[in-house]
């Protein structure tokens, strides 16, 4: 019979070997013999932890807590073993009660961190890591979630610099893959960094599958742009420029590496093969009128060669440069402008560069400056002639500047942003006065190429890319409230989707605008009407104007219209009929007629015209009218005749007609029966009457009736 003794033995034996399957029983049976044996209850709870029993487990660990209350141990294995079932209401409790043991400790961080994680409580969890890393204990995967947590916050600034911190702490593909991801994010932007980071992970890593699959993306979006950009890459600095920001020492005295010191103890240096090449450029720049042959006739002063030799005798100096001689592609793009660094291309991959200047602050400020100054130029030239494919493959990364050397890089490019931001705000003041068009609009950026320009934007140049959606969505509003236009303020505010924004809370005010200026069009359409005769017939009237199947009238070329319904008692018929003519004569007709059995339907498609014709055509017809009636002159509808004072009309008396003439004050009008009956309100006897079938405008009289009668004398 097994003794508690070798029964532990045996089962730390199995655990020792990864056996957890045997382990367990003969742990559970010997933590019955021995209760309060502590690394029993811990070996215990580790083997059901390892086989996924974690009710058992965290049972265990209950136990561990009772036998010794004070372990900030047994605390933390609960805890994590509640977090692992995802039992987090108790996890939190524990936690709670933990702090008293140990409130700064890393593992009460870490385990409130992953808790907060679980909870989706970001900013908890960014709180709880930060911590950690204040207090000098963060390890390399602490770092990590710390920029997991930045990224889902949408910092990605953040998240980037604490994936470099992990990396510095542990060389580990985690922060390189994360990091890819971010510059991958449509907010960031920055694909050729993020290819470099899959490459650097797979340097550590060649299985890292992800890394392989995201690069194979990242890569077909890459190469057809270097291909673009390299095509249409043509004399963006001229020769003068060369060397202006940057010269290596080495292309300035022809040293190849062989001529100096072993690879390997670069720090020293062979003076006399520094003096003969120093010689030999001083006799050329005295020779050559202070031209240098070899750098293809550029001028430099001696002060200048002077003082580049000079940084050879300095060690660090020596290496910076060193480093960039090189990288030929940085150096070309440093001394000549070359795009060739901002391109992808299997056959460069700058790991050396990239790792030298994360390892040594010293290299990055050396580089920063006349990194940023080229790069301000080469940016700057390529907006100026709207090469684009260029301007994209430098806004996709290997920027290697300083943040307080961003400014220079987008100095120029700062003020061609805001050069076509005022272009806008021109053409947006214009259209809060005069009513724009959009097809000029349209004409305008494509001219200018604001959309392709604006999108490409990085986060340095945000608030440009903010200005372009403001003025478009401000000039949607004045379409509106200026110009009652709901359908051309739709039209404008489309256009802000040509531009790819990417805050959050601009999108959301964009799809308020939408939506509001959307209903207005509903509302502002609700009365349109259609009507089908067969498949070739069909009479519309919208907010726009009077359709048929072939021709349009549009509504503010409306000047006259008349309808109504006749009835047939004998032959048991309806007919109906729509007459709109326009300024230039040009008359639309619309008939039909209906038996008893269908009049109630067609009376309704009748009703449905009628609403239409009042809500869309009559403003424009009225308008005229009345302008005529202001200018002192007349207009006839019917037997009326009517004038800026009131309506004269005709009466029949026993013999003859008298001529009646009514004030606007005093004239009522009524519709009866598809007549119009225009009266004077105080002797209703004096009236005439007109059909609205067959008198153009007759509909329209009440109407005017109204306008003229609230007019002020």
């Amino acid at each position: 019979m097994d003794t508690a003794s070798s029964l532990k033995e045996r089962s730390q034996k199995f655990v020792d070997e990864g056996k957890f399957t045997e382990a367990f029983p003969l742990l559970k049976k010997v933590v019955q013999e021995t209760p309060n044996d502590v690394n029993l209850w811990a070996n215990l709870a580790w083997t059901a932890l390892q086989l996924q029993r974690f009710d058992e487990a965290i049972e265990a660990y209950k136990q561990t807590i009772r036998i010794t209350p004070q372990s900030d141990w047994a605390c933390r294995q609960l805890a994590k073993a509640l977090l692992d079932a995802d039992r987090l209401d108790e996890a939190e409790k524990i936690l709670t009660n933990a702090r008293s043991l140990n409130a700064n400790s890393p593992w009460l961080l870490r385990h409130y961190a992953e808790l907060y994680h679980k909870q989706q409580n970001i900013l908890k969890e960014i709180e709880s890591l930060e911590k950690i890393h204040e207090s000098g204990e963060a390890n390399g995967s602490d770092l990590t979630w710390l920029g997991i947590a930045y990224n889902y916050h949408g910092n990605y600034a953040k998240a980037i610099h604490f994936y470099h911190l992990s990396y510095a702490k542990l060389e580990d593909t985690a922060p390189l893959f994360n990091m890819g991801l971010v510059f991958n994010n449509p907010e960031v932007s920055q694909n050729v960094d993020a290819a470099d980071a899959y490459r650097r992970a797979l340097a550590l890593n060649p299985d890292h599958q992800r890394a392989k699959e995201q690069l194979e993306v990242t890569r077909q979006k890459l190469v057809p742009l270097a291909n673009r950009a390299k095509a249409v890459a043509k004399d963006l600095i001229q020769p003068a420029e060369y060397f202006q920001f940057y010269l290596s020492p080495f292309d300035m005295l022809q040293i190849e590496f062989g001529e100096l010191s072993d690879d390997e103890s670069y720090d020293e240096i062979d003076v006399k093969v520094i003096q003969r090449a120093k010689k030999r450029l001083l006799q050329e720049i005295d020779l050559n009128d202070g031209k240098v042959s070899w750098l293809g006739d550029h001028s430099l002063d001696r002060s200048r060669s002077l003082a580049l030799e000079n940084e050879l005798h300095d060690n660090h100096k020596r290496l910076y440069h060193r480093a960039i001689f090189q990288n030929q592609r940085l150096l070309h793009f440093l001394t000549r402008g070359d795009i060739d660094h901002f391109l992808y291309d299997d056959d460069y991959f700058p790991k050396e560069t990239i790792e030298l200047l994360e390892k040594d602050q010293g290299f990055s400020s050396f580089l920063s400056k006349p990194f940023a100054q080229q790069y301000n130029l080469l940016l700057s030239r390529a907006l100026e002639r709207k090469m684009l494919p260029v301007v994209e493959v430098l806004f996709d990364g290997r920027r290697w500047v300083l943040p307080e050397d961003d400014d220079v890089c987008f100095e120029g490019a700062n003020k061609q942003v805001n050069y076509l931001v005022n272009l806008l705000q021109s053409e947006v003041s214009k259209g809060e006065k005069e009513k724009p068009s959009l097809q000029a609009l349209e004409t305008f950026l494509n001219q200018h190429d604001l959309p392709d320009i604006f999108n490409l934007l990085p986060a340095s140049l945000r608030s440009a890319h903010t200005d372009i959606v403001a003025e478009l969505r401000s000039l949607a509003i004045s379409c509106y409230k200026n110009h009652g236009d709901s359908d051309l303020s739709q039209s404008v505010l489309n256009l802000c989707k040509l531009f790819h924004f990417k805050s959050t809370e601009r999108n959301k005010h964009l799809e308020q605008d939408h939506k509001k200026i959307a209903e207005k069009v509903v509302e502002e359409r609700k009365d349109e009407a259609n009507l089908v005769f067969g498949e070739e017939r069909s009479f519309q009237i919208t907010k726009d104007g009077v359709w048929t199947a072939n021709r349009f009238l549009p509504a503010s070329s409306i000047n006259k219209m008349r309808w109504g319904i006749t009835r047939d008692t004998g032959a048991g018929k309806y007919g109906y009929l729509f007459v709109i003519t326009d300024d230039a004569g040009e008359t639309i007709r619309a008939s039909w007629c209906a038996s008893d059995k269908r009049e109630a339907n067609s009376t309704k498609h009748f009703n449905s015209i009628e609403q239409a014709a009042l809500s869309y055509l009559a403003d424009a017809a009225i308008e005229k009218m009345q302008a005529i009636l202001q200018r002192g002159q007349s207009v006839v509808i019917g037997p009326c005749t009517l004038t800026k004072e009131g309506i004269k009309f005709k009466t029949q008396c026993l013999f003859f007609k008298k001529n009646q003439f009514v004030e606007w004050s005093e004239v009522s009008t009524e519709v009866r029966n598809g007549q119009v009956i225009v009266c004077k309100t105080s002797q209703p006897k004096v009236a005439t009457t007109m059909s609205t079938r067959e008198t153009d405008n007759a509909v329209l009289l009440p109407i005017i009736t109204l306008i003229m009668r609230d007019k002020k004398p």
